[in-house]
Protein backbone atom coordinates (compact mmCIF):
# COMPACT_ATOMS: atom_id res chain seq x y z
CA UNK A 1 0.00 0.00 0.00
CA UNK A 2 2.66 2.42 0.60
CA UNK A 3 5.00 1.44 -2.44
CA UNK A 4 1.70 2.48 -4.33
CA UNK A 5 0.98 5.61 -2.69
CA UNK A 6 4.85 6.57 -3.35
CA UNK A 7 4.83 5.58 -6.97
CA UNK A 8 1.37 7.79 -7.51
CA UNK A 9 3.27 10.75 -5.95
CA UNK A 10 6.33 10.45 -8.17
CA UNK A 11 4.33 10.59 -11.12
CA UNK A 12 2.55 13.41 -10.24
CA UNK A 13 5.37 15.66 -9.56
CA UNK A 14 6.58 14.64 -12.71
CA UNK A 15 3.45 15.48 -14.51
CA UNK A 16 3.64 18.42 -12.98
CA UNK A 17 7.17 19.73 -13.87
CA UNK A 18 6.06 18.55 -17.59
CA UNK A 19 3.30 21.13 -17.34
CA UNK A 20 5.31 23.69 -16.27
CA UNK A 21 8.01 23.34 -18.74
CA UNK A 22 5.18 23.79 -21.48
CA UNK A 23 3.71 26.56 -19.91
CA UNK A 24 6.51 28.23 -19.66
CA UNK A 25 7.45 27.67 -23.47
CA UNK A 26 4.06 29.13 -24.09
CA UNK A 27 4.02 32.06 -22.55
CA UNK A 28 7.45 33.12 -24.11
CA UNK A 29 6.14 31.94 -27.59
CA UNK A 30 3.12 34.26 -26.61
CA UNK A 31 5.56 37.28 -25.81
CA UNK A 32 6.31 38.87 -28.80
CA UNK A 33 2.66 38.54 -30.06
CA UNK A 34 1.75 40.39 -27.50
CA UNK A 35 4.66 42.59 -27.80
CA UNK A 36 4.32 43.18 -31.54
CA UNK A 37 0.41 44.24 -31.31
CA UNK A 38 -1.09 45.82 -34.45
CA UNK A 39 -3.20 49.33 -32.82
CA UNK A 40 -5.29 51.38 -35.55
CA UNK A 41 -7.23 54.54 -34.49
CA UNK A 42 -9.22 57.51 -36.17
CA UNK A 43 -9.73 60.83 -35.08
CA UNK A 44 -13.39 60.68 -36.00
CA UNK A 45 -15.67 57.71 -37.14
CA UNK A 46 -18.46 60.15 -38.74
CA UNK A 47 -17.50 62.77 -40.66
CA UNK A 48 -18.48 64.54 -44.18
CA UNK A 49 -17.55 63.83 -47.74
CA UNK A 50 -14.21 65.15 -48.43
CA UNK A 51 -13.67 66.08 -45.12
CA UNK A 52 -10.33 65.43 -43.71
CA UNK A 53 -9.33 63.08 -40.76
CA UNK A 54 -6.57 61.25 -39.85
CA UNK A 55 -5.61 57.61 -39.53
CA UNK A 56 -3.07 56.48 -37.15
CA UNK A 57 -1.51 53.03 -37.19
CA UNK A 58 1.09 51.82 -34.95
CA UNK A 59 2.68 48.85 -33.71
CA UNK A 60 4.95 48.04 -30.16
CA UNK A 61 8.95 47.12 -32.15
CA UNK A 62 10.79 49.10 -34.63
CA UNK A 63 9.81 48.21 -38.06
CA UNK A 64 11.11 49.69 -41.93
CA UNK A 65 8.55 52.31 -43.20
CA UNK A 66 7.42 49.99 -45.78
CA UNK A 67 6.25 47.61 -43.48
CA UNK A 68 1.95 49.03 -43.84
CA UNK A 69 0.38 48.43 -47.06
CA UNK A 70 -2.02 51.46 -47.50
CA UNK A 71 -3.67 50.29 -50.71
CA UNK A 72 -6.28 48.67 -49.63
CA UNK A 73 -7.98 52.25 -48.90
CA UNK A 74 -7.98 53.71 -52.25
CA UNK A 75 -11.00 52.95 -53.66
CA UNK A 76 -13.45 54.25 -50.94
CA UNK A 77 -10.50 57.25 -49.75
CA UNK A 78 -8.29 60.19 -50.92
CA UNK A 79 -5.02 59.13 -49.42
CA UNK A 80 -2.45 61.35 -48.60
CA UNK A 81 1.05 61.90 -47.88
CA UNK A 82 2.30 59.59 -44.87
CA UNK A 83 4.56 60.60 -41.96
CA UNK A 84 6.62 57.90 -40.37
CA UNK A 85 8.22 58.35 -37.03
CA UNK A 86 10.47 55.46 -34.58
CA UNK A 87 10.36 55.84 -30.69
CA UNK A 88 12.29 54.15 -27.93
CA UNK A 89 10.71 54.54 -24.10
CA UNK A 90 13.53 54.08 -21.35
CA UNK A 91 11.06 53.44 -18.08
CA UNK A 92 11.89 52.04 -14.74
CA UNK A 93 14.59 49.83 -16.26
CA UNK A 94 12.25 48.60 -18.85
CA UNK A 95 12.51 49.23 -22.87
CA UNK A 96 9.64 50.08 -25.14
CA UNK A 97 9.82 50.85 -28.81
CA UNK A 98 7.29 51.86 -31.19
CA UNK A 99 6.72 52.72 -35.01
CA UNK A 100 3.96 55.08 -35.89
CA UNK A 101 2.27 56.06 -38.82
CA UNK A 102 -0.17 58.63 -39.37
CA UNK A 103 -2.29 59.31 -42.60
CA UNK A 104 -4.57 61.87 -43.88
CA UNK A 105 -7.80 60.38 -45.28
CA UNK A 106 -10.98 62.09 -46.93
CA UNK A 107 -13.63 60.18 -47.58
CA UNK A 108 -14.92 60.34 -51.72
CA UNK A 109 -18.59 59.97 -51.59
CA UNK A 110 -21.54 59.33 -48.96
CA UNK A 111 -22.19 55.71 -47.27
CA UNK A 112 -20.88 53.44 -44.51
CA UNK A 113 -17.35 52.44 -44.94
CA UNK A 114 -14.91 49.87 -43.43
CA UNK A 115 -11.33 50.67 -43.02
CA UNK A 116 -9.63 47.08 -43.37
CA UNK A 117 -7.63 45.25 -41.06
CA UNK A 118 -3.98 46.53 -41.21
CA UNK A 119 -1.54 43.12 -41.10
CA UNK A 120 2.12 44.02 -40.45
CA UNK A 121 4.31 40.63 -39.99
CA UNK A 122 2.37 38.10 -37.49
CA UNK A 123 0.04 40.69 -36.15
CA UNK A 124 -3.05 42.47 -37.83
CA UNK A 125 -5.50 45.29 -36.63
CA UNK A 126 -9.05 45.58 -36.10
CA UNK A 127 -11.21 47.01 -38.49
CA UNK A 128 -12.91 50.30 -38.37
CA UNK A 129 -16.30 51.33 -39.26
CA UNK A 130 -16.85 54.92 -40.70
CA UNK A 131 -20.09 56.75 -41.77
CA UNK A 132 -19.52 59.41 -43.94
CA UNK A 133 -22.04 62.37 -44.32
CA UNK A 134 -23.03 65.51 -46.72
CA UNK A 135 -22.11 68.05 -44.18
CA UNK A 136 -23.42 70.93 -46.33
CA UNK A 137 -22.72 73.09 -43.47
CA UNK A 138 -19.12 72.40 -42.60
CA UNK A 139 -16.36 74.81 -42.90
CA UNK A 140 -13.39 72.05 -42.61
CA UNK A 141 -10.94 72.09 -45.77
CA UNK A 142 -11.50 70.06 -48.99
CA UNK A 143 -9.45 68.00 -51.31
CA UNK A 144 -10.27 70.75 -54.23
CA UNK A 145 -6.66 72.36 -54.58
CA UNK A 146 -6.22 75.66 -55.46
CA UNK A 147 -3.52 74.88 -58.23
CA UNK A 148 -3.54 75.60 -61.79
CA UNK A 149 -1.58 74.71 -64.54
CA UNK A 150 -1.39 75.80 -68.04
CA UNK A 151 0.49 75.86 -71.00
CA UNK A 152 0.61 77.96 -74.01
CA UNK A 153 1.96 78.36 -77.72
CA UNK A 154 1.74 81.42 -80.32
CA UNK A 155 1.13 78.84 -83.31
CA UNK A 156 0.18 74.76 -83.70
CA UNK A 157 2.05 75.32 -87.30
CA UNK A 158 5.81 74.77 -87.62
CA UNK A 159 8.31 73.70 -90.36
CA UNK A 160 11.37 70.73 -89.92
CA UNK A 161 14.14 73.24 -87.73
CA UNK A 162 11.63 75.97 -86.67
CA UNK A 163 11.05 76.52 -83.38
CA UNK A 164 8.91 78.38 -80.57
CA UNK A 165 8.65 79.34 -77.19
CA UNK A 166 6.34 77.11 -74.98
CA UNK A 167 4.75 79.43 -71.90
CA UNK A 168 4.15 77.67 -68.79
CA UNK A 169 2.07 79.08 -66.18
CA UNK A 170 1.46 77.75 -62.51
CA UNK A 171 -0.83 79.73 -60.18
CA UNK A 172 -0.29 78.47 -56.28
CA UNK A 173 -2.75 79.18 -53.84
CA UNK A 174 -1.61 76.04 -51.41
CA UNK A 175 1.87 75.48 -50.23
CA UNK A 176 3.84 73.22 -51.59
CA UNK A 177 6.73 70.54 -50.69
CA UNK A 178 8.77 69.42 -53.07
CA UNK A 179 7.39 70.45 -55.89
CA UNK A 180 8.59 70.02 -59.57
CA UNK A 181 7.42 70.37 -63.25
CA UNK A 182 8.36 68.09 -65.71
CA UNK A 183 9.12 70.02 -69.65
CA UNK A 184 6.73 69.55 -72.39
CA UNK A 185 7.24 66.73 -74.71
CA UNK A 186 6.40 65.41 -77.77
CA UNK A 187 8.02 63.22 -80.30
CA UNK A 188 9.77 64.63 -83.00
CA UNK A 189 10.18 67.50 -80.54
CA UNK A 190 13.46 69.23 -78.67
CA UNK A 191 12.36 71.42 -75.97
CA UNK A 192 15.07 73.34 -74.21
CA UNK A 193 14.49 75.75 -71.26
CA UNK A 194 14.77 79.29 -71.68
CA UNK A 195 16.24 81.71 -69.09
CA UNK A 196 15.11 81.48 -65.83
CA UNK A 197 11.55 81.59 -63.86
CA UNK A 198 10.24 84.66 -63.06
CA UNK A 199 7.53 84.99 -60.09
CA UNK A 200 5.47 87.53 -58.85
CA UNK A 201 2.64 87.23 -55.85
CA UNK A 202 -1.15 88.16 -56.49
CA UNK A 203 -4.21 88.42 -55.11
CA UNK A 204 -7.34 86.51 -57.34
CA UNK A 205 -10.79 86.13 -56.28
CA UNK A 206 -9.94 87.18 -52.76
CA UNK A 207 -7.21 84.72 -52.45
CA UNK A 208 -3.14 84.95 -52.35
CA UNK A 209 -1.47 83.05 -55.36
CA UNK A 210 2.04 82.83 -56.20
CA UNK A 211 2.28 83.13 -59.97
CA UNK A 212 5.34 81.58 -61.81
CA UNK A 213 6.18 81.54 -65.54
CA UNK A 214 8.76 79.59 -67.50
CA UNK A 215 9.92 79.52 -70.78
CA UNK A 216 10.72 76.05 -73.16
CA UNK A 217 11.89 76.53 -76.16
CA UNK A 218 10.53 73.38 -78.91
CA UNK A 219 12.32 72.97 -82.21
CA UNK A 220 10.74 70.59 -84.49
CA UNK A 221 13.04 67.46 -85.93
CA UNK A 222 10.89 65.61 -87.82
CA UNK A 223 7.69 66.39 -90.30
CA UNK A 224 4.29 65.27 -89.26
CA UNK A 225 1.13 65.45 -87.09
CA UNK A 226 2.83 65.53 -83.49
CA UNK A 227 1.24 66.31 -79.80
CA UNK A 228 2.70 68.02 -77.41
CA UNK A 229 2.36 66.46 -73.97
CA UNK A 230 1.76 69.66 -71.33
CA UNK A 231 4.09 70.30 -68.55
CA UNK A 232 3.43 68.80 -65.37
CA UNK A 233 3.49 69.93 -61.66
CA UNK A 234 4.64 67.36 -59.44
CA UNK A 235 4.83 67.38 -55.35
CA UNK A 236 2.97 67.72 -52.32
CA UNK A 237 0.44 70.45 -51.06
CA UNK A 238 0.11 71.00 -47.17
CA UNK A 239 -3.56 71.81 -46.90
CA UNK A 240 -4.49 72.39 -43.20
CA UNK A 241 -7.69 71.88 -41.30
CA UNK A 242 -8.86 75.15 -39.35
CA UNK A 243 -10.86 73.59 -37.12
CA UNK A 244 -8.70 70.53 -35.97
CA UNK A 245 -4.94 70.63 -35.21
CA UNK A 246 -3.62 68.62 -38.00
CA UNK A 247 -3.81 69.67 -41.88
CA UNK A 248 -3.36 66.94 -44.84
CA UNK A 249 -0.69 66.20 -46.96
CA UNK A 250 -2.11 65.84 -50.74
CA UNK A 251 -0.10 64.31 -53.69
CA UNK A 252 -0.29 66.66 -57.05
CA UNK A 253 -0.03 65.63 -60.16
CA UNK A 254 -1.38 67.94 -62.49
CA UNK A 255 -0.51 68.58 -66.24
CA UNK A 256 -1.01 71.33 -68.71
CA UNK A 257 -3.56 70.38 -71.53
CA UNK A 258 -1.99 68.74 -74.46
CA UNK A 259 -1.42 70.51 -77.94
CA UNK A 260 -1.75 69.53 -81.37
CA UNK A 261 0.86 70.35 -83.65
CA UNK A 262 1.45 70.15 -87.23
CA UNK A 263 5.16 70.45 -88.76
CA UNK A 264 5.51 70.85 -92.25
CA UNK A 265 8.71 69.27 -94.36
CA UNK A 266 11.49 71.62 -96.21
CA UNK A 267 9.92 72.30 -99.90
CA UNK A 268 11.65 70.22 -102.66
CA UNK A 269 12.32 73.08 -104.81
CA UNK A 270 14.40 75.10 -101.70
CA UNK A 271 17.80 75.82 -102.65
CA UNK A 272 20.45 76.49 -99.90
CA UNK A 273 21.05 75.91 -96.50
CA UNK A 274 17.95 75.61 -94.90
CA UNK A 275 17.36 78.20 -92.29
CA UNK A 276 13.37 78.52 -91.33
CA UNK A 277 12.63 81.71 -89.01
CA UNK A 278 9.84 84.28 -89.08
CA UNK A 279 12.21 87.31 -90.06
CA UNK A 280 16.07 87.85 -90.46
CA UNK A 281 17.99 90.85 -90.40
CA UNK A 282 21.98 91.01 -91.53
CA UNK A 283 23.55 94.42 -91.26
CA UNK A 284 27.18 95.52 -91.33
CA UNK A 285 29.56 98.07 -90.50
CA UNK A 286 32.60 99.92 -91.86
CA UNK A 287 35.17 101.65 -89.50
CA UNK A 288 36.11 103.91 -92.58
CA UNK A 289 33.67 105.40 -95.53
CA UNK A 290 36.32 106.36 -97.67
CA UNK A 291 37.60 103.67 -100.17
CA UNK A 292 41.15 105.10 -100.92
CA UNK A 293 43.62 103.55 -98.19
CA UNK A 294 47.85 102.41 -98.07
CA UNK A 295 48.80 99.16 -98.20
CA UNK A 296 49.00 97.79 -94.89
CA UNK A 297 46.16 100.09 -93.68
CA UNK A 298 43.92 98.12 -91.74
CA UNK A 299 40.27 98.11 -92.22
CA UNK A 300 37.49 97.04 -89.86
CA UNK A 301 34.27 95.33 -91.13
CA UNK A 302 31.13 93.93 -88.25
CA UNK A 303 28.86 91.63 -90.00
CA UNK A 304 25.71 91.16 -87.40
CA UNK A 305 23.11 88.69 -88.03
CA UNK A 306 19.45 88.45 -86.32
CA UNK A 307 17.60 85.38 -86.32
CA UNK A 308 13.53 85.07 -84.46
CA UNK A 309 12.56 81.99 -82.92
CA UNK A 310 15.76 80.52 -83.21
CA UNK A 311 18.44 78.51 -81.34
CA UNK A 312 22.12 80.04 -80.84
CA UNK A 313 23.47 76.67 -82.07
CA UNK A 314 21.55 76.92 -85.46
CA UNK A 315 22.91 79.83 -86.59
CA UNK A 316 24.56 79.69 -89.38
CA UNK A 317 28.35 79.70 -89.99
CA UNK A 318 28.94 83.70 -92.04
CA UNK A 319 31.77 82.29 -94.56
CA UNK A 320 33.25 85.02 -97.07
CA UNK A 321 36.34 84.66 -99.70
CA UNK A 322 38.24 87.07 -100.05
CA UNK A 323 40.98 87.89 -102.56
CA UNK A 324 45.21 86.96 -102.04
CA UNK A 325 45.34 90.70 -102.59
CA UNK A 326 44.44 91.27 -98.22
CA UNK A 327 45.00 89.52 -95.40
CA UNK A 328 41.78 88.91 -92.93
CA UNK A 329 41.80 88.06 -89.18
CA UNK A 330 38.19 87.19 -88.15
CA UNK A 331 37.60 87.34 -84.34
CA UNK A 332 35.41 84.57 -82.55
CA UNK A 333 31.80 85.00 -83.27
CA UNK A 334 29.92 86.99 -80.32
CA UNK A 335 26.77 85.80 -79.35
CA UNK A 336 23.51 86.78 -77.65
CA UNK A 337 20.23 87.06 -77.07
CA UNK A 338 18.11 90.10 -78.00
CA UNK A 339 13.97 89.03 -76.62
CA UNK A 340 12.83 86.64 -79.04
CA UNK A 341 16.01 87.21 -81.30
CA UNK A 342 19.21 85.09 -81.49
CA UNK A 343 22.25 87.44 -82.58
CA UNK A 344 25.87 86.61 -83.86
CA UNK A 345 28.30 88.94 -84.23
CA UNK A 346 31.41 88.39 -86.12
CA UNK A 347 34.28 91.10 -86.58
CA UNK A 348 37.28 91.29 -89.55
CA UNK A 349 39.92 92.94 -89.89
CA UNK A 350 41.23 93.41 -93.53
CA UNK A 351 44.66 94.55 -94.35
CA UNK A 352 45.58 95.17 -98.14
CA UNK A 353 48.68 93.39 -98.92
CA UNK A 354 49.41 95.18 -102.58
CA UNK A 355 48.17 98.16 -104.33
CA UNK A 356 45.39 98.69 -107.01
CA UNK A 357 41.77 97.66 -106.83
CA UNK A 358 40.67 95.39 -104.46
CA UNK A 359 37.04 94.36 -104.52
CA UNK A 360 35.66 92.69 -101.14
CA UNK A 361 32.75 90.07 -101.67
CA UNK A 362 29.24 90.78 -100.45
CA UNK A 363 27.47 88.29 -98.45
CA UNK A 364 24.07 86.23 -99.32
CA UNK A 365 22.14 84.67 -96.79
CA UNK A 366 19.03 82.60 -98.41
CA UNK A 367 16.26 81.96 -95.59
CA UNK A 368 12.46 80.52 -95.40
CA UNK A 369 10.01 82.92 -94.38
CA UNK A 370 7.94 80.53 -92.27
CA UNK A 371 4.59 83.23 -91.66
CA UNK A 372 4.38 84.37 -95.58
CA UNK A 373 5.88 80.38 -96.71
CA UNK A 374 8.61 82.07 -99.37
CA UNK A 375 12.03 81.87 -99.78
CA UNK A 376 13.69 85.29 -99.40
CA UNK A 377 17.31 86.32 -100.27
CA UNK A 378 19.05 88.73 -97.36
CA UNK A 379 22.41 90.67 -98.85
CA UNK A 380 25.04 93.28 -97.71
CA UNK A 381 27.01 95.26 -100.44
CA UNK A 382 31.28 94.60 -100.16
CA UNK A 383 33.42 96.86 -100.84
CA UNK A 384 35.81 98.45 -103.68
CA UNK A 385 38.92 99.70 -101.93
CA UNK A 386 41.56 102.09 -104.12
CA UNK A 387 44.78 100.57 -103.00
CA UNK A 388 47.83 103.41 -102.83
CA UNK A 389 51.53 102.16 -102.22
CA UNK A 390 52.67 102.82 -99.17
CA UNK A 391 55.22 105.65 -99.38
CA UNK A 392 57.28 105.23 -96.09
CA UNK A 393 58.59 101.82 -97.19
CA UNK A 394 61.16 103.89 -99.37
CA UNK A 395 63.75 106.43 -98.96
CA UNK A 396 61.56 109.63 -98.05
CA UNK A 397 61.52 112.14 -100.79
CA UNK A 398 64.17 110.91 -103.05
CA UNK A 399 61.84 109.97 -106.22
CA UNK A 400 59.31 112.96 -105.49
CA UNK A 401 62.54 115.29 -105.34
CA UNK A 402 63.66 114.13 -108.50
CA UNK A 403 60.47 114.04 -110.54
CA UNK A 404 59.80 117.42 -108.96
CA UNK A 405 63.29 118.78 -110.61
CA UNK A 406 62.68 117.25 -113.72
CA UNK A 407 58.77 118.74 -113.85
CA UNK A 408 60.06 122.12 -112.71
CA UNK A 409 63.14 121.93 -115.23
CA UNK A 410 60.86 121.46 -118.04
CA UNK A 411 58.65 123.76 -116.77
CA UNK A 412 61.50 126.48 -116.44
CA UNK A 413 62.79 125.68 -119.73
CA UNK A 414 59.47 125.89 -121.42
CA UNK A 415 59.40 129.56 -119.85
CA UNK A 416 62.30 130.84 -120.83
CA UNK A 417 63.16 129.69 -124.30
CA UNK A 418 62.46 132.15 -127.42
CA UNK A 419 60.12 131.03 -129.86
CA UNK A 420 62.97 130.34 -132.86
CA UNK A 421 59.75 130.68 -135.45
CA UNK A 422 59.38 134.66 -134.43
CA UNK A 423 62.94 136.11 -134.82
CA UNK A 424 65.74 133.70 -136.04
CA UNK A 425 68.33 137.05 -136.20
CA UNK A 426 67.69 137.52 -132.65
CA UNK A 427 68.39 133.78 -131.80
CA UNK A 428 71.53 133.61 -133.63
CA UNK A 429 72.90 136.92 -131.97
CA UNK A 430 71.89 135.50 -128.55
CA UNK A 431 73.60 132.05 -129.34
CA UNK A 432 76.88 134.04 -129.96
CA UNK A 433 76.71 136.08 -126.95
CA UNK A 434 76.31 132.87 -124.65
CA UNK A 435 79.02 131.40 -126.19
CA UNK A 436 81.58 134.41 -125.35
CA UNK A 437 80.73 133.78 -121.66
CA UNK A 438 80.06 130.04 -121.41
CA UNK A 439 83.45 128.75 -120.61
CA UNK A 440 84.27 130.91 -117.86
CA UNK A 441 81.07 130.08 -116.29
CA UNK A 442 81.74 126.40 -116.73
CA UNK A 443 84.87 126.71 -115.22
CA UNK A 444 83.56 128.28 -112.37
CA UNK A 445 81.15 125.63 -111.62
CA UNK A 446 83.73 123.03 -111.88
CA UNK A 447 86.06 124.88 -109.57
CA UNK A 448 83.06 125.26 -107.02
CA UNK A 449 82.37 121.91 -107.41
CA UNK A 450 86.20 120.62 -106.46
CA UNK A 451 85.87 122.57 -103.58
CA UNK A 452 82.38 120.91 -102.33
CA UNK A 453 84.05 117.56 -102.55
CA UNK A 454 87.07 118.28 -100.78
CA UNK A 455 85.21 119.52 -97.59
CA UNK A 456 82.43 116.97 -98.11
CA UNK A 457 85.35 114.38 -98.02
CA UNK A 458 87.01 116.49 -95.03
CA UNK A 459 83.67 115.99 -92.85
CA UNK A 460 83.51 112.09 -93.99
CA UNK A 461 86.50 111.44 -92.25
CA UNK A 462 85.64 113.17 -89.15
CA UNK A 463 81.75 112.03 -88.99
CA UNK A 464 79.61 110.17 -90.65
CA UNK A 465 76.86 111.98 -92.24
CA UNK A 466 73.62 110.86 -91.98
CA UNK A 467 71.38 110.40 -94.91
CA UNK A 468 68.10 111.36 -93.04
CA UNK A 469 66.96 115.44 -92.71
CA UNK A 470 66.40 116.51 -89.28
CA UNK A 471 62.86 117.38 -90.18
CA UNK A 472 62.30 113.06 -91.32
CA UNK A 473 64.53 112.47 -88.27
CA UNK A 474 62.46 114.34 -86.14
CA UNK A 475 58.92 112.71 -88.01
CA UNK A 476 59.82 109.29 -88.19
CA UNK A 477 60.90 109.83 -84.10
CA UNK A 478 57.54 110.82 -83.08
CA UNK A 479 55.99 107.71 -84.91
CA UNK A 480 58.15 105.63 -83.18
CA UNK A 481 56.93 106.82 -79.58
CA UNK A 482 53.62 106.33 -80.97
CA UNK A 483 53.90 103.07 -81.55
CA UNK A 484 55.80 101.87 -78.40
CA UNK A 485 52.92 103.30 -76.88
CA UNK A 486 50.42 101.12 -78.68
CA UNK A 487 52.37 98.00 -78.36
CA UNK A 488 52.22 99.04 -74.04
CA UNK A 489 48.16 99.40 -74.65
CA UNK A 490 48.03 96.47 -76.57
CA UNK A 491 46.15 98.13 -79.30
CA UNK A 492 46.98 95.94 -82.77
CA UNK A 493 45.09 97.91 -85.09
CA UNK A 494 47.25 101.02 -84.31
CA UNK A 495 50.34 98.94 -83.87
CA UNK A 496 49.57 98.43 -87.57
CA UNK A 497 49.22 101.67 -88.41
CA UNK A 498 52.05 103.49 -87.05
CA UNK A 499 54.24 100.56 -87.86
CA UNK A 500 53.07 100.54 -91.64
CA UNK A 501 54.24 104.57 -91.22
CA UNK A 502 57.13 104.53 -89.67
CA UNK A 503 60.05 105.02 -91.51
CA UNK A 504 62.36 101.10 -91.70
CA UNK A 505 64.95 102.47 -93.99
CA UNK A 506 67.77 102.62 -91.11
CA UNK A 507 66.83 99.18 -89.89
CA UNK A 508 69.13 95.89 -90.81
CA UNK A 509 67.72 93.32 -92.84
CA UNK A 510 67.81 90.98 -90.02
CA UNK A 511 66.52 93.44 -87.47
CA UNK A 512 63.83 95.02 -89.89
CA UNK A 513 62.76 90.49 -90.60
CA UNK A 514 62.46 90.25 -86.74
CA UNK A 515 60.06 93.33 -86.42
CA UNK A 516 57.82 91.90 -88.95
CA UNK A 517 57.55 88.68 -87.39
CA UNK A 518 56.74 89.80 -83.86
CA UNK A 519 53.86 92.28 -85.87
CA UNK A 520 52.43 89.44 -87.39
CA UNK A 521 52.13 87.34 -84.69
CA UNK A 522 50.41 90.27 -82.69
CA UNK A 523 47.96 90.52 -85.13
CA UNK A 524 47.53 86.38 -85.77
CA UNK A 525 46.99 86.43 -81.64
CA UNK A 526 43.95 88.86 -81.72
CA UNK A 527 42.74 87.92 -84.92
CA UNK A 528 42.81 84.60 -85.95
CA UNK A 529 40.50 81.88 -85.26
CA UNK A 530 41.54 80.72 -82.50
CA UNK A 531 42.65 84.11 -80.19
CA UNK A 532 45.63 82.96 -77.96
CA UNK A 533 47.12 85.20 -75.39
CA UNK A 534 50.31 87.80 -76.78
CA UNK A 535 53.03 88.54 -75.07
CA UNK A 536 54.05 91.76 -75.92
CA UNK A 537 57.66 92.06 -74.23
CA UNK A 538 59.73 90.51 -77.45
CA UNK A 539 58.11 93.50 -79.59
CA UNK A 540 58.77 95.89 -77.26
CA UNK A 541 62.76 94.68 -76.37
CA UNK A 542 62.70 94.99 -80.71
CA UNK A 543 61.89 98.70 -80.83
CA UNK A 544 63.42 99.50 -77.56
CA UNK A 545 66.91 98.03 -79.27
CA UNK A 546 66.63 100.29 -82.13
CA UNK A 547 65.71 102.95 -80.17
CA UNK A 548 69.24 102.82 -77.81
CA UNK A 549 71.40 102.63 -80.63
CA UNK A 550 70.26 105.72 -83.18
CA UNK A 551 73.74 106.43 -84.56
CA UNK A 552 74.72 102.83 -85.55
CA UNK A 553 71.41 102.46 -87.56
CA UNK A 554 72.30 106.03 -89.14
CA UNK A 555 75.75 104.81 -90.07
CA UNK A 556 74.80 101.41 -91.79
CA UNK A 557 72.75 103.96 -93.95
CA UNK A 558 75.25 106.04 -94.63
CA UNK A 559 77.24 106.54 -98.19
CA UNK A 560 79.91 103.83 -98.37
CA UNK A 561 83.37 105.84 -98.04
CA UNK A 562 85.13 106.15 -101.55
CA UNK A 563 88.18 105.09 -100.32
CA UNK A 564 87.98 101.42 -98.49
CA UNK A 565 89.74 101.70 -94.72
CA UNK A 566 92.52 99.59 -94.58
CA UNK A 567 92.34 96.77 -91.55
CA UNK A 568 94.61 97.23 -88.46
CA UNK A 569 96.40 94.22 -89.75
CA UNK A 570 97.78 95.44 -92.83
CA UNK A 571 99.02 98.75 -91.98
CA UNK A 572 101.64 97.43 -90.14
Amino acid sequence: MHSKYVTFLSAFYRTKLWLSAVLLIGSLLSYPAYAAQVVATVSSNQVGVNEIFELTVSIDDNVSASALDLSPLNNDFIVGTTSTRSMNRFINGSVSRQTQWQVSLAAKAKGDFTIPAFRIGASASDPIQIKVDDHPDAGASTTDLAIEVSGRMDKNRLYVGESQIYMVQIKLGEHMEKASLIAPQGEGLEVVQVGDDHQADTVLNGRRYTIINRKYRVTATKPGDITLQGAKLTGTAFKSDSSRRFGMRIPVNIQAEPMPLTVLAEPDDYKGLWLPTADLQLEQTWNKDEANIKVGEPVSRTLTLKMKGTPQSNLPDLSLTYPDSVRVYSEKPVYKQESDYSVMTLKQVIIPRQSGTITLPALTVNWWNTEKGEKVISQVEGKVLQVQPDATASIPGATRSSDEHSDGASQTGGSHLPDTNENPEAVNQQAQGVSAWWPWLTLLVTLLWLVTLMMWWRSRKQSPLATEPVSSASDNSSITDKLIAAVTACQPMQVQTYYNAWDKSHLTAEHRQQLDQAVNAMMAAHYSESPQAWDKSHLLALLQHQQKSPKKAQTTNGLEPLVPEIPAADRK
